[in-house]
């Protein structure tokens, strides 16, 4: 035939298998079948765009060189790594540690590092600090994240050092497959059971064993790697074009994006005093599971915490995973399920006054009286908002009792105010002020609606009076303001900042960017000044995406900030959110300090721009005053083997006089 042939799919290219367990497995081979390669990393250093690499059964301890990726236009023709089905595939950064140990306190043993650490020209996570490393291209930027710029000490070795302080390390070690805290001096170590800490000449490793026991008998991990993948090439912005599939890589130093994040990794911006930690949950018992709402203490003498969690064992789309309640006693570090019992169900949203020790819950109740069970379940139909309280740390509740606020409302932030009254944002849909109301049956235009609260004498319940509406005209945002969220200062003001949408300019309308937009109240919600774009202190836009934002007024400092998604100019869109940040707001002028602007996260260089950091939860600790805040990527593509997990963020913001 003489026309051209286009087939209706693309080819498929050749398939690889790694098999370290079958008895003719080498290096040498061809990756057949019947003649598997033995490594990952022969069979990497053969992939093809369109090829795929099937993995059997077992440990391997190795860094894959990735040494070709896919179109990233054309998924079907990226490099698929994947595990064979129903077979457990590990790639580990880290060698198993049969070290001589030496017991310096009870509980407490040293043990020497391995010297092949110390060769010439070999990597080693244990002399190098534990944050960001320097990247020779600005990708956040290139993506359209704000560079704050340069905010860390760009010298990353830190051992050998001299005095008390031992700045944590990229190394870590594992003891019966979990991760050990890691500290920063002698004295921490003898006061952390679990921990760990790297000597000051940098040839030491010191842990102080879970109750006291000796590594004898452990199984113990140190990792020596820098990556489980690594890229030979000099990457794209648009990210690296390869695809995981039911393989677990972990235990790298600095992992990148397909592999599970380390346990700790440390950003401190000197400017802002401020210092984030972030771990993964490695403690929870529901593995793959992220914190989603809920959260609060359940008593004024107590430290235990309740929230809800989607569980992400299961392979479904993220609107089907099952929602879990789970408690804490150490502000969510480790979780515990409830099985039963009267905080199980209804999954609900709590706040607890901290004034008198009432615990609240609300939820959504279908109209034949039922609540729903789940959040994942749709809630179509007549609903109603109720609200239930408890003066037992919830373990009675009295009787619910139907809210109106409205039909088409969203419930946002919930707190006591100085005067002893709650404050409650609502979000209200009045879709008739859309600009494009008569162009689309589904068009959304959000005011944001404040109720105030008052505690009946006995503490049956709470009085609500509708109070001040915060709104913009059509012409600052195609969607108004959304996602209320507001802190109030110790004047009394109350300070709100709110998500809005881009109005594109048109021939006969100018148009307005993608900011954040903020509102102030000076007699307690019940009315409010007209929304305005949050600047920097020097009159520049500080432009977002169309994304969730946050405030805080810490008890620590006193100090207003707010979080949110800052990009390097203006933008139309949910996306980017691929840098998260924080940063100090003038009290006086409410703009933002440019200097205080800190990373939370920020996109790795192999991400796809798609991935964002948004919708997240946040708490400050009663005891620290430090903001816990949990977040899951988005748009990794999850399934696709990208960064799945889920993180609590610790930001320690500085004391009232630094």
């Amino acid at each position: 035939m003489s026309r051209t042939y286009i087939p209706n799919a693309w080819p498929l290219g050749t398939t690889y298998h790694v098999a370290q367990q079958h008895p003719d497995a080498s290096d040498t081979n061809p990756g057949a079948e019947a003649l598997p390669f033995e490594t990952i990393s022969a069979a990497a250093m053969v992939a093809r765009k369109y090829d795929r690499v099937m993995i059997g059964e077992g440990i391997y301890r190795e860094q894959v060189p990735i040494t070709q990726e896919g179109d990233r236009n054309i998924p079907g023709s990226w490099v698929v790594f994947s595990a064979v089905p129903g077979q457990e595939v590990y790639l580990k950064g880290s060698d198993i540690f049969d070290a001589d140990w030496d017991e310096v306190d009870p509980g407490i043993h040293r043990a020497a590092l391995p010297e092949t650490l110390f060769d010439n020209g070999v990597y080693n996570p244990y002399a190098l600090a534990c944050v960001p490393p320097d990247c020779p291209v600005n990708y956040e930027f290139d993506r359209g994240g704000y560079d704050p710029g340069t905010w860390q000490d760009p010298c990353r070795t830190i051992r050998p050092t001299t005095g008390d302080v031992l700045p944590e390390t990229l190394g870590q070690i594992y003891v019966d497959h979990e991760a050990l805290a890691q500290v920063d001096s002698l004295q921490a170590i003898r006061e952390t059971p679990g921990s760990f800490v790297i000597s000051s000449d940098g040839r030491w490793i010191i842990c102080h064993f879970v109750n006291e026991e000796s590594p004898s008998n452990k199984f113990v991990e140190l990792t020596v790697r820098e990556r489980c993948f690594k890229p030979q090439f000099v990457l794209h912005w648009g990210g690296l074009m390869i695809q995981t599939v039911g393989i677990v890589a972990e235990h790298a130093a600095d992992p990148g994006a397909f592999s599970r994040c380390r346990p700790l990794f440390i950003r401190r911006n000197s400017r802002s005093g401020i210092t984030v930690r972030k771990t993964f949950h490695a403690h929870c018992s529901i593995s793959g599971s992220y914190v989603t709402g809920g959260k609060s203490y359940l008593g004024t003498g107590r430290p235990t915490m309740l929230s809800y969690v989607r569980d992400g064992t299961r392979p479904h789309l993220p609107s089907e995973q099952p929602t879990v309640v789970v408690t804490s006693d150490d502000d969510f570090r480790t979780w515990t399920p409830l099985e039963d019992g009267p905080l199980a169900a209804p999954i609900a949203n709590y706040f607890l006054d901290e004034d008198n020790g009432m615990l609240l819950r609300h939820y959504r109740q279908k109209g034949d009286g039922n609540y729903y069970d789940d959040k994942s379940e749709e809630q179509h139909g007549p609903q109603k908002l109720v609200l239930q309280v408890s003066r037992d740390s919830g373990r009675t509740w009295g009787a619910a009792e139907e809210l109106d606020f409205g039909d088409d409302i969203v419930c946002f932030t919930l707190m006591k105010l100085a005067d002893g009254k709650l404050l409650w944002m609502i979000e209200e849909n009045h879709p008739s002020l859309s600009p494009v109301a008569d162009l689309k049956p589904d068009a959304i235009f959000f005011a944001c609606r404040a109720w105030l609260g008052s505690w009946r004498s006995d503490l049956s319940g709470i009085d609500w009076e509708q109070a001040g509406l915060a709104q913009i005209p059509n012409s600052m945002g195609s969607q108004g303001v959304g996602e209320p969220q507001v802190c109030q200062l110790s004047d009394g003001r109350i300070f709100a900042i709110f998500r809005q949408a881009i109005i594109l300019p048109s021939q006969h309308a100018p148009g307005y960017p993608s900011v954040k937009l903020f509102s102030v109240s000076e007699n307690n919600g019940r009315t409010w000044s007209d929304p305005e774009p949050l600047l920097f202190e020097d009159g520049e836009m500080a432009y977002s995406s169309t994304s969730f934002a946050s405030c805080i007024r810490s008890s620590k400092n006193d100090r207003v900030y707010a979080i949110l998604n800052i990009v390097n100019g203006p933008n139309e869109g949910c996306l980017p959110r691929n840098v998260l940040h924080i940063a100090e707001i003038n009290q006086d002028t409410f703009r933002v300090k440019r200097d205080t602007v800190t990373v939370i996260e920020e996109v790795h260089e192999e991400h796809t721009s798609l991935v964002g950091y948004s919708n997240w939860g946040m708490f400050e600790e009663r005891d620290t005053k430090n903001l816990a805040l949990f977040m899951n990527l988005e748009n990794g593509p999850v399934n696709d083997g990208y960064d799945w997990n889920a993180y609590r963020y610790e930001v320690a913001f500085p004391e009232a006089d630094a």
